[in-house]
């Protein structure tokens, strides 16, 4: 399945736990963008009978904490999961896109890379945390560092991520900063596509 539509474009958007890419969805749709987050279209399908029918026959449960639970050290279960969620994702995401007017898609999905779907866009965005204030973000967030480190480790580096990206967003300012430069990047990019 493709995400990219005749005269539309769609940019996938990503960046490691904390980075700051929901901030950044927030502030591409302040900008115009249509916005989509893989996160709330997975929330819209646990609210369907039928996948909390099959959640239900494979981990016991399908509120999403059992579920996580249920994967979170199988990577066979995790595998299972995904492979039934993703292209319920795919689909939505697709069907979104295609029914809307608008012409510019940001869609927001934490394993852009590791799942493939960079390919299934027309450009990737990736959101680059600052290293120096990820503590204080971490106990905001409530978040053990060893619970961090667990899920960085399995994505890929982000070196890697950054490498395979079309746009890296430094976001190592203030809100306002990273707000600044989603204006200026949607500014050039709708000019540069003519997309509105």
């Amino acid at each position: 399945m493709n995400l990219r539509v005749k005269d539309k474009l769609v940019l996938g958007l990503t960046g490691s736990m904390l980075s700051g890419k929901s901030t950044a969805l927030n502030f591409f749709a302040q900008n115009g963008a249509e916005v989509l987050s893989c996160d709330e279209i997975v929330r819209e399908l646990y609210k369907k009978t039928a996948v909390r029918q099959k959640l239900s026959a494979w981990f016991g449960s399908f509120q999403p904490a059992q579920v996580a639970k249920a994967v979170f050290n199988n990577q066979a279960a995790r595998l299972k999961l995904e492979g039934f969620l993703h292209p319920l994702v795919l689909q939505s995401a697709a069907q979104k896109i295609k029914q809307s007017a608008h012409t510019c898609f940001v869609f927001e999905v934490p394993l852009l890379f590791e799942a493939g779907w960079d390919k299934l866009t027309d450009l990737n965005i990736l959101v680059l945390g600052d290293k120096r204030t990820l503590p204080a973000r971490l106990k905001e967030r409530g978040v053990s560092l060893a619970e961090y480190n667990r899920r960085i480790a399995a994505q890929l580096p982000e070196d890697e991520k950054a490498r395979r990206a079309d746009i890296v967003l430094a976001n190592c300012g203030s809100k306002a900063d990273l707000g600044l430069k989603i204006k200026r990047l949607i500014r050039a990019i709708t000019f540069i596509y003519g997309v509105k």
